[in-house]
């Protein structure tokens, strides 16, 4: 007989008994068939129940029979005590449900890989040198200093790239694509702001992947001149197109120039940065006529010197990407040699750096990603709490099972298979909690993901969406709590004895038999308070840095963002169209002041430069690197940014609109001032910066506009010009005295007045940048707040249900001392001592392991030591009040003990 025949007898044992005793019952008849009457047929044939049940044996797996009678035992038992059970799913769902978010969360942000095909054959192709290359005179991305001392470098031109890709035999195929970029889309349903990317016309091909609706990018359509051919993401398709099947061929406007859709990418496809949706992509010759402003501004040096390509290769089958990229780096320096005409340095390099998470993925050592591992940390501090609770439970349960444990050994049962018996329940329990845990945890990765994107740009998301990653985590995670809170109730159950377990009655003392249950709650109570303290630490520091001091004045504060460029105007048309809408702007009711600057403060947008006086740091070391110490932040804006931000002039005066954009006249705060000047009163100095000397007309009060955490590099405040750096977003500094949303209405209405094609894309108060800047430290202190009251809470359940059980265990030992003169109030210290002393020993175990957490969160804390006496000291206050409170009741019960009825009982 086949092995499926015999599983599938053990699956349906109705059925293959019917079949047997049918098969029997013809025997039978042929026996009477043949003369015999009905009792000597039977005696001829034997006993049919042997004969039945060695048939049965014959035609069926016999261990998966045993397996499939514990699984409905186990079954049984979820019935037999439903609330016992339903507490331990609960349980198990959310300490399940909360790993299986979290780890969506660093799956998506910092282990899946590109949804490409073959992305481990994927290579991200960069450059480095000693020094930046001279003929390059704008690089996208950030450069970076690497081993060495060299600077590494993302970007190529566009020359560069055409002909490397062409000419080179090193890797399988190279596509070039340029960083997203934010336009203006009109599609006729109205204008929003996408973000767009420049690709390669083998783009799609050479990543593997095909549209869904329409086609890739032709070679033609990635020529000057041709009319803009763009591909729209799935997403947008989606969720701005309805999935409108006919939009392939439609003409669109992007930054009001015409194009043409010529497809649609896949669903969950996102481009090649993890973290950042593109919402279309164009051919990069549409470059010069989706942003005519930047093309018509080329660095020095011309079109070649514009280093603005991004490059990635697959790699042929068999070859390693060291090795390509050596065999094809002296190609790349005679192209950059060739484009640029200038004498190449032969220290110039190609890198291929691993590309199966893409471009700028969130690196290990970034805030977002080290904020990702400490909630890691802390769901499995807390999945751990949970399987002591669960284990606790479930040992109660054994103890009460364990005379019927007794009886199954007596009849003949193995302890090997009461082990797998209980095992197996404890697995039923881990699976349908598992179960529970995977869909509450894709809902508390979605709310998570949420609170972690507020405030960013739609753009910006991680992929969340269910795939086998995230149900094989979930499913090994429940087999691995199985066992972990499953094994000591089963091992307990396995060794169960048989003669003492036979006794009517069988006295159970609480320091005898109990010492398992008191060592798990311990544990327990040492895992909460290392939960807690860590709870509390990132609380303080969140604390902290809302109260740190910005040296601008945040309230009644809110920023407009416009682009105008997206719009077509030039750069000389930028001017006077900011003073009009500034002067709309003064004019709205409840409007203050009104100033216009390049970036907003605390969001990452300053502008870096280098400058040097006699005395201060030199712009270069002497290996001919850029010097740290000579950096500069830069703030470009009107007269009266200062005074609408809300800036101190200490001395000196502040812009005036005399300081005509083209003036050498710059503002500088203190740091600056204790930098390049010792400190002293800098009006009246000069500095050099961007080849000329720049006059100090006032000194004004520090303030943070880099990083709320630390802010050390010195800010220069130079008059507005639109012709000062590369066409970009602009913002308007408003200070009102009306509400935010009604301010944004107004704000909309001015712009839209004075040229519908320029859309508002972003109107935020000061308060809301804040909050945004904050948000990892917000997610950490909410999450291990949440997770440290849940942890609490289990700790009294814990703490206070073996308190109770053994209560009930001792109600006859409490009698006795109650009759021989025992009072209440003795009582009730006997029971509190008893949970005191498992509070102290979770404390000894727990402060080594609070130690180690904090220590971990040391990067995380802003003002804040990881010893901090004050967190612990609250964290103990809370824990030995939760602790107290969970003990009282079980020790009121025990005071309440009637001793004559104890007596009368035993």
């Amino acid at each position: 007989m086949s092995w499926w025949s015999r599983i599938r007898n053990v699956i349906r044992p109705e059925s293959h008994l019917d079949e047997i005793r049918e098969e029997l019952d013809f025997h039978l008849e042929m026996e009477q068939m043949s003369g015999f009457d009905a009792r000597e047929a039977r005696l001829r044939l034997g006993n049919t129940t042997r004969i039945e049940e060695e048939v049965r044996e014959m035609r069926i797996a016999a261990w998966l029979e045993s397996v499939f009678q514990d699984v409905r035992y186990g079954l049984r038992q979820l019935r037999k005590s439903p609330a016992l059970s339903l507490a331990i799913v609960l349980s198990l769902a959310i300490g399940l449900g909360a790993n299986t978010a979290i780890f969506a969360l660093v799956d998506g942000a910092l282990l899946k890989p590109l949804p490409v095909d073959d992305p481990d054959r994927l290579v991200m192709l960069e450059w480095s040198s000693v020094g930046r290359y001279a003929p390059v005179g704008r690089v996208g991305g950030s450069p970076r200093i690497v081993e060495g001392g060299r600077m590494q470098l993302p970007t190529f031109s566009e020359a560069v790239y055409r002909a490397f890709a062409a000419r080179q035999s090193a890797f399988a195929s190279v596509i070039g694509f340029s960083s997203r970029t934010s336009m203006a889309l009109s599609d006729g349903t109205g204008v929003t702001e996408v973000g767009v990317q420049y690709v390669s016309a083998n783009f799609f091909t050479g990543l593997g992947i095909s549209p869904i609706l329409g086609r890739s990018f032709l070679e033609e359509e990635d020529r000057r001149g041709q009319e803009p051919a763009v591909i729209l993401s799935h997403r947008y398709w989606t969720g701005r197109l309805g999935g409108d099947r006919d939009v392939v061929g439609r003409s669109i406007r992007v930054n009001n120039a015409p194009a043409r859709i010529v497809g649609i990418a896949p669903p969950g496809f996102f481009g090649l940065v993890i973290g950042e949706w593109v919402d279309a992509y164009a051919p990069l010759s549409a470059r010069s006529a989706f942003e005519p402003a930047l093309a018509a501004r080329p660095p020095t040096g011309g079109e070649n010197a514009d280093w603005w390509v991004r490059q990635a290769a697959r790699l042929k089958p068999g070859v390693a990407a060291s090795a390509a990229a050596v065999q094809a780096a002296g190609l790349f320096r005679g192209l950059a040699a060739e484009t640029t005409g200038t004498e190449l340095d032969a220290r110039l390099n190609l890198l291929a750096e691993p590309g199966r998470r893409g471009f700028g993925s969130v690196a290990t050592g970034d805030r977002e990603a080290r904020a990702l591992w400490i909630l890691m940390l802390l769901v499995g501090t807390l999945l751990l709490i949970i399987c002591a609770n669960v284990a606790n439970l479930l040992l109660s349960r054994s103890v009460v099972q364990q005379r019927e444990s007794a009886v199954r050994l007596a009849l003949g049962a193995t302890r090997s298979r009461l082990f797998r018996q209980h095992l197996i329940g404890s697995a039923i329990l881990a699976v349908v909690g598992g179960s529970a845990g995977l869909g509450l945890g894709y809902a508390l990765a979605q709310a998570l993901h949420a609170m972690f994107q507020t405030g960013r740009d739609a753009g910006n998301a991680f992929d969340l969406q269910p795939d086998l990653r995230m149900l094989a985590y979930a499913t090994v995670l429940s087999v691995v709590t199985a066992l972990v809170f499953g094994l000591a109730p089963a091992l307990r159950a396995a060794r169960a004895d048989l003669n003492d377990r036979l006794r009517a009655h069988a006295r159970a003392v609480i320091g005898d038999r109990m010492r398992l249950p008191r060592l798990l709650v311990s544990t327990q109570l040492a895992l909460t308070f290392t939960a807690v303290v860590a709870a509390g630490l990132l609380s303080r520091s969140l604390e902290n840095l809302n109260s740190v001091g910005l040296g601008f004045d945040a309230r009644n504060l809110a920023y407009a963002t416009i682009n105008p460029y997206q719009a077509g105007y030039a750069p000389g048309q930028v001017g006077p169209y900011l003073d009009r809408l500034k002067q709309n702007l003064e004019a709205v009711p409840g409007v203050l002041d009104v100033a216009v600057l390049d970036a907003r403060p605390l969001q990452g947008g300053g502008r870096g430069t280098w400058v040097s006086t006699p005395e201060g740091p030199q712009i270069r070391l002497e290996d001919g690197r850029p010097n740290p110490a000579a950096e500069v932040n830069l703030s470009s804006g009107s007269a009266d940014l200062l005074q609408t931000l809300g800036v101190r002039i200490l001395a000196g005066r502040a812009l005036e609109p005399s300081d005509g954009p083209k003036a050498a006249v710059a503002v500088v705060d203190q740091r600056f001032a204790g930098r390049y000047f010792g400190g002293r009163n800098p009006v009246g100095e000069h500095f050099a910066m961007f080849g000329q000397s720049m006059e100090v007309i006032g000194l004004a009060a520090n303030a943070r506009f880099l990083d709320l955490r630390e802010e050390t590099t010195p800010t220069v405040y130079l008059p507005y010009d639109p012709t000062r750096f590369l066409p970009g977003v602009i913002h308007f500094a408003i200070r009102a005295a009306i509400g935010a949303e009604q301010l944004a209405a107004e704000v909309r209405r001015v712009a839209a007045s004075l040229d519908p094609a320029v859309p508002v894309t972003e109107v935020h108060t000061q308060t809301v940048l804040i909050d945004r800047t904050l948000r990892t430290e917000r997610l950490l202190a909410f999450v291990a707040g949440g997770f440290g009251l849940v942890a609490l809470v289990l700790a009294a359940i814990g703490l206070g249900g073996l308190l109770a059980y053994a209560v009930a265990r001792r109600t006859n030992e409490i009698g006795v001392r109650m009759a021989l003169g025992a009072a209440r109030a003795d009582v009730i210290r006997m029971i509190l001592r008893d949970s005191m002393g498992m509070v102290g020993f979770g404390l000894l175990i727990g402060m080594p392991a609070a130690y180690g957490i904090a220590r971990f969160l040391e990067a995380s804390l802003f003002e804040l030591e990881p010893v901090d006496p004050f967190s612990a000291m609250s964290a103990l206050a809370v824990l030995l009040a939760v602790a107290l409170t969970a003990a009282w009741l079980p020790a009121r019960r025990a005071a309440g003990i009637n001793p004559v009825a104890a007596l009368r009982e035993e």
